[in-house]
């Protein structure tokens, strides 16, 4: 949960506050959420900077479809376990 003395702001994030987080983290790197809002001149809680970061900002995120190979070992591991998604 969110809590905060002051105006916390919820809804969509604006280019310019992805660009304090990334700023943020590129100077501090990851982890330590609860000063990144502090340090960064956010009014966002610090779930809201983690999620922010590890959802949609965080580099190395694979978007768009999957590769071939990656299609064939989807359907070989479902045929060897099924709808067990746990080891998967």
């Amino acid at each position: 949960m969110c809590t905060f003395l002051g105006v916390i702001r919820k809804g969509s994030w604006t280019e310019e506050e992805d660009i304090l987080l990334r700023k943020c983290i590129d100077k501090y790197g990851e982890g330590k959420w609860h000063l990144v809002p502090t340090r960064a001149g956010l009014n966002r809680c610090r779930k809201s900077c983690r999620l922010r970061w590890l959802n949609y900002l965080r580099p190395h995120i694979k978007r768009g479809d999957f590769e071939p190979d990656e299609v064939d070992l989807i359907l070989r591991l479902h045929k060897l376990l099924g709808n067990r998604q746990v080891y998967v």
